[in-house]
């Protein structure tokens, strides 16, 4: 073998390994926005990212509870989540998304104002705690990393299941 072989082949091992290197310190997740502040989802959390698709309302419910959906034969539970966490929903626009949820038995969209799609991290820049962030959101978020001096909380949608409140949307 040459030294210009081996030269080759060693420059390869080390750009092959900086690549696993960036890939074990790399977390990735959907990006969305909600009252002004930047969220990132636990990528399996979330099974689809659709345009708010007509509901049909159920008498009797939280104002935040959009209705029911079919999407694809299938019943999905539309909620705003803006509305749920922060008390006041927001007026329909362009860029609202829903996230969807496929959990257990549970099928839920949850309409967010913007959704950025897959977001790759640094785990370089993860913080465990964020003072900044509104007590109303803290139970549903693990942490938040940096990237473009921004930072994007990790909302933990598998949180929010477990609240009763949002789990029964009855007005009774």
């Amino acid at each position: 073998m040459s030294s210009a072989t081996t030269s080759a082949g060693l420059e390869q091992l080390d750009a092959d390994q900086h690549h696993e290197i960036d890939q074990d310190q790399r977390w990735t997740g959907i990006a969305f926005e909600i009252l002004g502040q930047y969220f990132v989802v636990p990528l399996g959390e979330v099974a689809e990212v659709i345009y708010p698709p007509v509901c049909i309302p159920v008498p009797n419910t939280q104002q935040w509870f959009k209705g029911l959906a079919n999407i694809r034969g299938r019943l999905l539970a539309v909620s705003d989540l803006a509305g749920f966490i922060g008390s006041t929903s927001v007026p329909y626009s362009d860029h609202q998304k829903v996230l969807c949820i496929s959990h257990h038995q549970h099928y839920i969209g949850l309409l967010v104002d913007q959704v950025f799609g897959v977001q790759h991290f640094n785990k370089a820049y993860y913080f465990s705690d964020n003072d900044q962030l509104p007590l109303d959101l803290k139970p549903y978020c693990r942490g938040y990393f940096v990237q473009y001096q921004q930072q994007w909380n990790i909302f933990l949608f598998s949180q929010l299941l477990k609240n009763t409140d949002f789990m029964n949307a009855s007005q009774y």
